[in-house]
C-alpha cells in the first residue's frame, strides 16, 4: 500500500521526456517510411491515434457516427497532404488541429439544416425563454462573426469547456496566444453586443 506520494524530481521528468522524444522519433521515422511510399505503415498512425481523435470529434458532435466521419476523414486528409506534415511538431498535434478544423466545418453546416417542426419544437421547450433566445441568437451571431483564430477559441472554452492549455494543444499554439486571442475576441464581442 502506498502511504505517501513522490514528488516529481528532475530523473522523473528526464524521463518522461525521453519516452516523448522516443515517440516523436518513432513517429518520425514512420513517416519517413510513408513518404518514401511505404503507405502501409499509416495503419501504425492510425491506430495509434484512432480512439483519441475518435473521443476530440465526439466532444463536437456529441453524435457517434459524425465522429467516426470526421475522424476517419481527418485521417484521410493527412494522408493525402502528409508532405505538408512540419516535423519539428508532433503528428498528433497537426492531426488533431485537421480534426478540429473539420468539425468546425461540419458544424457550421450542420446549423444551416432545416428542423422540421417537433425538432424546433423540442429545443424550444428546452430553453428558458424567447428573450433567452434572442439573446443566445445574438451572441451566437456575434462569435461566428470573429475571426477564425477568436472564434474557436471562444467555442472550445466556453461552449466545450476546454482549458486554455488544452486549446493550445489542439491548435498548436502557446497559451499566450490563445490568452491573447481570447482578450480580443471578448472586446470584440463587448463591442458587437454593446
Amino acid at each position: 500500500m502506498l502511504t505517501h506520494i513522490e514528488k516529481p524530481c528532475a530523473c522523473n521528468l528526464l524521463a518522461l521526456s525521453g519516452i516523448y522524444l522516443d515517440m516523436k522519433q518513432n513517429e518520425q521515422e514512420l513517416i519517413a517510411q510513408i513518404l518514401d511510399g511505404d503507405e502501409e505503415t499509416y495503419a501504425a498512425l492510425i491506430d495509434r491515434y484512432k480512439e483519441g481523435l475518435y473521443r476530440h470529434c465526439f466532444r463536437f458532435t456529441h453524435d457517434e457516427d459524425e465522429a467516426e466521419d470526421i475522424a476517419h476523414e481527418a485521417f484521410i486528409e493527412a494522408f493525402v497532404h502528409l508532405d505538408r506534415y512540419n516535423p519539428q511538431f508532433r503528428f498528433s498535434t497537426w492531426l488533431y488541429k485537421i480534426a478540429t478544423n473539420l468539425a468546425l466545418t461540419h458544424l457550421r453546416k450542420r446549423r444551416t439544416v432545416r428542423l422540421d417542426e417537433g425538432e424546433l419544437d423540442r429545443i424550444m421547450s428546452d430553453l428558458p425563454g424567447t428573450i433567452d433566445l434572442a439573446m443566445y441568437q445574438e451572441l451566437r451571431e456575434a462569435v461566428d462573426a470573429l475571426p477564425t483564430n477568436y472564434r474557436t477559441v471562444v467555442s472550445m472554452h466556453y461552449w466545450q469547456g476546454k482549458s486554455y492549455s488544452e486549446i493550445a494543444l489542439q491548435m498548436g499554439t502557446s497559451v499566450g496566444s490563445i490568452k491573447s486571442w481570447m482578450s480580443r475576441a471578448r472586446k470584440q464581442l463587448k463591442e458587437v453586443l454593446s
